[in-house]
């Protein structure tokens, strides 16, 4: 049983009043209007938060880093996935001098799931290298879009991903690897583990959750399982490779 989810999400970086699109493959954004201010800005605790720097902060890796963390992290709300609803969320938030991210807020909404689930991602950030102005380390204005699109359906995709050699080989793989839990074996516990995955376009597999469990350690063998799976053929649709959300069982029996 399995079923094909196709999740685009992209991001912008604005500071002061220019965008521009940071990583690899993002589709262009909407311009948002940003009231533009030369220097800096006093806030709340009375001390300077800069909304043009001479070195922009940046996230740990960089731009494309950010990128990946987005994509790897954002999930579409089911009741909004099933809805079709997409668009983008426009976010700002401070990075502090010692990196944390702080005061984030929503711009401009699309849902209030969506909008939580933005602030949630941006909130569970790792601290960011803060941003440079005269040779000292300030407070810095950052503002960013993420862009929900309605995933496609399974049938739309011109190929679907691919295990090497296929489906039966995926499973195999499966079963020569599964290492069934011993306290698993003792209870008799038997059944499938399902877990999501996004085959992306180099063909790794990231994104690799639980989405059905069935005890805590039958569901962290099976992250293992997939987690150590060899790079897979990416889905493709209309001649480009492109990122599919994929979900399979684990199936743990003690019969075999």
């Amino acid at each position: 049983m399995k079923k094909l989810l196709f999740l685009f999400i992209s991001f912008i970086i604005i500071n002061s009043a220019k965008a521009q699109t940071r990583g690899a493959d993002v589709p262009d954004l909407d311009k948002i209007e940003v009231e533009a201010h030369i220097g800096a800005k006093y806030t709340s605790n009375t001390e300077y938060i800069y909304m043009a720097v001479e070195k922009d902060p940046r996230f740990p890796g960089g731009p494309d880093k950010f990128y990946t963390y987005i994509r790897q992290n954002v999930q579409y709300p089911p009741d909004i996935l099933k809805k079709g609803t997409e668009g983008k969320v426009f976010i700002t938030f401070a990075v502090e001098k010692d990196g944390s991210l702080s005061n984030i807020s929503v711009l401009r909404g699309v849902s209030p799931d969506m909008d939580g689930e933005v602030v949630r991602v941006v909130g569970n950030s790792p601290k960011w290298l803060p941003g440079i102005q005269d040779e000292k380390i300030v407070r810095v204005q950052t503002s960013m879009a993420i862009n929900f699109k309605s995933p496609v359906q399974a049938s739309s995709i011109d190929q679907e991903p691919q295990f090497p050699g296929g489906i039966e080989d995926f499973y195999n793989f499966i079963k020569m690897n599964l290492r069934y839990p011993n306290i698993d074996k003792q209870k008799g516990t038997q059944g499938k583990v399902f877990v999501s995955f996004v085959v992306d376009r180099d063909g790794s597999l990231t994104d690799i959750k639980v989405v059905k469990s069935l005890s805590r350690e039958t569901d962290a063998e099976a992250i293992r399982l997939i987690q150590s799976s060899p790079k897979w053929t990416p889905g493709m649709q209309n001649g480009k490779a492109v990122r599919v959300q994929y979900t399979a069982p684990v199936i743990f029996s003690l019969q075999d």
